[in-house]
Order: C-alpha cells, then structure tokens, then sequence
C-alpha cells in the first residue's frame, strides 16, 4: 500500500506538470509558446489591440512594431515616451522591429550597414541605447530595479531577401557587412551593461532565400542573439510567382537550416496567410490554414508567434480586417475576425503576459525556454 500510495503521488505531480491544471491552480505546460501580435499602429493606439485580446480572451505577451533609424527631432522620444509605454501600459512586451532606415528609405544609403559598421551611426545609436536603458528601468528610471521592464529587439529583419538596403542582394554591401554591423550595434548596448533578462535580440529571416546569398551568411554567431525569428506569409495566387503553401510548405525549410545552425529558441515572428486561391478568395481555405499553423507550431515546438494583423498587400489581417466568418462587437466598433485564429490562440501552449508579474513573464518565458 504505501509503494502503491508513492507511485500515484508520482503520478499526480508528473501529470500536473505537463496539464493545464492542478486541483484548480495553473500549473506550467512543458513546450509553451508566447503569443504575439502585429496591430499595425506602432503603439500609438492601443484600442485595436484589447478589443482583439478581448476576443481571443488572452492578453498579447508580444506586441511588434517597426521603426527606423531616424534622427529626426523628436522621434527618439516619441518611440520611448508614448510608443512602448502604450504597449507595456497594455500589459505586453514590445518587441522593436528596427530597421536601419534614415527617417526614409529615400535617405538611406545602399551601404548603411557598411557606414553603421565603420562607426558613422554611433552617436544616434548611443542616444537610442540610453533611451531604451532608462525605458528598460521602469517609472523610477532606473535600471536594475524591481519595477524594470523588457524588450525584444528585431534588428535589421529579412536581410537574406532582396527589397532591404541592410541586405546584400541589393545593397553595396556584403554578408559580412551585415554581421559587422549586428555585432557594433549590440556592441553599443552590451556597454551599457543591458542583459538578458531584460532585453532579448532577435535575428529575423525570411523563410525563403530572395538572391545569391544564405541565412546562414548573415548569422552573427550566438553570443550575439537571443532568438532566431522566421518571416514568411502565405502568398497563395496574389501574385504571379506564387501559388498556396501550407505552413509545412512555407516554414520546414528555414527552420531545419536555422535548427542546424544554432540551438537558440525559434519563433514565427511576422506571419499571415492571404484568402487568395487559384479558385478565387476562400475564407474556408485561410480557416484551414489558421488551424494547421497553430499545429505546426506545437508540433515543430516553436517558441513565439506573431500574426502580421494588417491587411497591408493582400488580406492579411484575421481580427479587424475586411474578411472573415465571424463579427466581433466591442464599443461602438464591430471586427470581421476568423474563428479558427481565436480557437488556436486559445490552446493551452499559447500563453498571453501575467500581469501579476513585474516583468509581465517569466525569464524563462522571456528567454524560451
């Protein structure tokens, strides 16, 4: 009797380990996968964001934005004073999708990461470090703190594509250049003493090869990231060089390369599927394709995923755009949204942010681990 009573004690503390519940308490999922979003507002309106959180019924852990590297009076303390406080306020961690545009793609030089590697950025990239410390400090701006806050950085994405200067299939530039100037921005912040736990650095790729040039060129090594994000959206027939691809199709590739390349934790990090079929626009068919990514997801044991939500090029969106097989009311606003998306976000793996926690997750979470 008592070999029998320890084994089913084992037993229950093994099964409330890998389950979604014990006796009424949350208990950790082995494999979890933080659940990202891009709203397409950059942070400066955060409405559109809680109605979709209100919907799926979970909070973003993950908000992306973009921004570049502009000079301009300004617009550093937009970005830090309003932009990622409106989407930490929210109860998410930014991640900062930062491209090395001067204010414009028309102002940017074809060899930015040559000149930003040479040392030519270094004031603003000072500036913008500081920035991020003080913002990283939390409300008393000090870093080091119980109330400090975290960000992921997403620099200089989809280099291996060809429509970025920073990439060397069409910049007067090289592979090299691009690690180069990886390395002397990281420098910048590594001297100011930012860790791990704070900020995360995540090198982003597209899940296609656009050029003469790998993935594989472009890696800066793993002391110098954190993460590993792949890019890559579901063309179907949009356009003339594309036709469907299921996630499998779409992600299989890259990610066995990337997993070859590094054991950093991997995440989707700007994604989405089009309705568009050789047959015509089908909100069935992107239905479908919602439900097999999030399989994917736990099945390849991915660590984030961030739907690009913007009908931008084609039909993006899956919450707030113009299709869908279901109406979301909130206020005086109703959303198209896609029900598939809401019962994939709604799986035990995809955590949203705690607000009892500080930091919002775990270092753990944080890390992906």
């Amino acid at each position: 009797m008592i070999y029998r009573a320890r084994f089913l004690a084992v037993t229950l503390i093994l099964s409330c380990l890998t389950t979604a519940s014990c006796g009424g308490r949350a208990a950790p999922i082995a494999d979890t996968v933080l659940l990202g979003i891009y709203y397409g507002n950059q942070g400066q309106d955060m409405d559109g964001v809680r109605d979709l959180e209100g919907w799926q019924g979970k909070k973003s852990a993950v908000v992306n934005m973009f921004t570049n590297w502009c000079e301009s009076p300004g617009a550093i303390e937009e970005l830090f004073e309003r932009q990622l406080l409106n989407i930490w306020d929210n109860g998410s961690v930014p991640m900062v999708t930062w491209e090395p545009f001067l204010c414009s793609p028309d102002q940017t030089p074809d060899d930015v990461e040559v000149r930003a590697a040479a040392g030519e950025y270094d004031v603003y990239l000072g500036a913008w470090a500081d920035h991020l410390k003080a913002f990283l400090g939390g409300s008393d701006g000090t870093y080091g703190t119980s109330d400090d806050r975290r960000a992921y950085i997403r620099l200089g994405h989809e280099m291996n594509g060809d429509w970025y200067p920073w990439g060397a299939a069409v910049g007067n530039n090289s592979p090299s250049d691009f690690v180069d100037m990886w390395e002397r921005v990281r420098g910048v912040f590594n001297d100011r003493g930012m860790d791990a736990t704070r900020v995360q650095w995540i090198w982003a790729v597209n899940h296609d090869d656009v050029g003469p040039f790998g993935a594989e060129e472009y890696y800066p090594g793993d002391a110098n990231i954190d993460w590993v994000g792949i890019d890559g959206f579901n063309w179907g027939a949009t356009e003339s060089w594309s036709t469907w691809k299921s996630p499998s199709a779409s992600y299989d590739g890259m990610l066995g390369r990337v997993r070859t390349l590094t054991t950093k934790p991997v995440g989707l990090v700007e994604f989405g599927t089009t309705t568009s079929t050789s047959s015509g626009p089908s909100v069935a068919a992107k239905s479908q394709w919602i439900t097999e990514l999030f399989d994917y997801t736990v099945a390849k044991k991915l660590r984030m995923v961030a739907w690009f939500n913007e009908d931008k090029e084609t039909d993006w969106a899956v919450f707030g755009g113009g299709d869908g097989d279901t109406t979301y009311t909130a206020g005086n606003r109703d959303y198209r949204a896609y029900s598939a998306y809401r019962a994939g976000v709604r799986g035990d793996r995809f955590i949203g942010s705690d607000s009892s926690r500080a930091r919002l997750l775990t270092d753990d979470q944080f890390a992906g681990r």
